[in-house]
């Protein structure tokens, strides 16, 4: 199966789908991604290339799967988490915000890398929140749900929030470690479309959309953050990834000093 030839008219077919499907441009550099990836499915539903192209277009749940398939979901914990830092401890102490229940939205949250993250942050600092964390894979979202992680996905989260929100693995899963209740109590996972799909809610405290954006191209990603725009409270923060910039677009943020990728509403 790794040695099928694609027609031309094949691969724009597909690569069609992911981006009506998702917005996601496959570019040239990203066509060996894609024929891999589906090249797989084709294996798991033993079809030729003819067939599963007629598979995928009379049915929905394979476009999930074939969707789900190409999102590439790299993530870890304490990721570039200068800008979650810098939201946790504004939540905390800024003058200009009353003490109360603080809502986060992580946009595409992937495994929930993110929203732990920030959630482990919030919970040490004593604050009151709860997150709501999205993603459009299926499978990425039962990882999160289940919260069970490899040692080297946490090794970046500081020893004292560690051992006091994880618990060590045993057995088989002595190389693993879970995310305790007390933590994943405040997180709501869900699948969301962030091209398709209408914001949940308009008074989100904070909004991470980081690290997703580089699969979109210039138009799609300008739609997506005006979109988030309007899911912020008034001072909301909107965080991107540090290999994301919103320069080329127009929106009504206006950029955090000093803090790489982060912006206010």
């Amino acid at each position: 199966m790794n040695s099928i030839r694609f027609k031309p008219s094949e691969l724009t077919e597909l690569k069609s789908l992911v981006y009506k499907t998702c917005g996601i441009n496959l570019h040239e550099g990203k066509l060996e991604l894609l024929k891999s990836k589906v090249a797989k499915r084709m294996r798991l539903t033993q079809m030729n290339v003819q067939e599963y192209l007629a598979h995928l277009r009379s049915n929905e749940r394979e476009v999930i799967e074939f969707i789900d398939a190409i999102t590439t979901n790299h993530s870890f914990f304490y990721r570039e988490n200068k800008s979650i830092e810098y939201i946790v401890n504004q939540f905390d102490c800024h003058p200009k915000r009353e003490r109360k229940h603080f809502k986060i939205w992580s946009a595409a949250c992937s495994t929930g890398d993110e929203p732990y993250t920030a959630a482990v942050q919030l919970k040490a600092l004593g604050v009151t929140f709860s997150i709501l964390a999205t993603d459009i894979s299926h499978s990425v979202l039962e990882i999160a749900q289940k919260g069970i992680y490899i040692n080297d996905k946490v090794k970046q989260v500081p020893l004292p929030i560690l051992h006091r929100y994880f618990q060590k693995g045993t057995g088989k899963y002595k190389s693993y470690l879970k995310v305790k209740k007390e933590i994943q109590q405040h997180i709501t996972f869900k699948k969301f479309n962030l091209i398709s799909d209408p914001i949940p809610r308009s008074d989100f405290d904070a909004v991470l959309c980081r690290n997703v954006m580089i699969y979109f191209n210039n138009q799609t990603s300008e739609a997506i953050v005006n979109k988030l725009y309007h899911s912020l409270c008034t001072n909301g923060f909107f965080a991107i990834g540090n290999a994301e910039s919103l320069m080329s677009m127009k929106h009504s943020f206006k950029s955090v000093a000093g803090i790489p990728s982060l912006y206010v509403k």
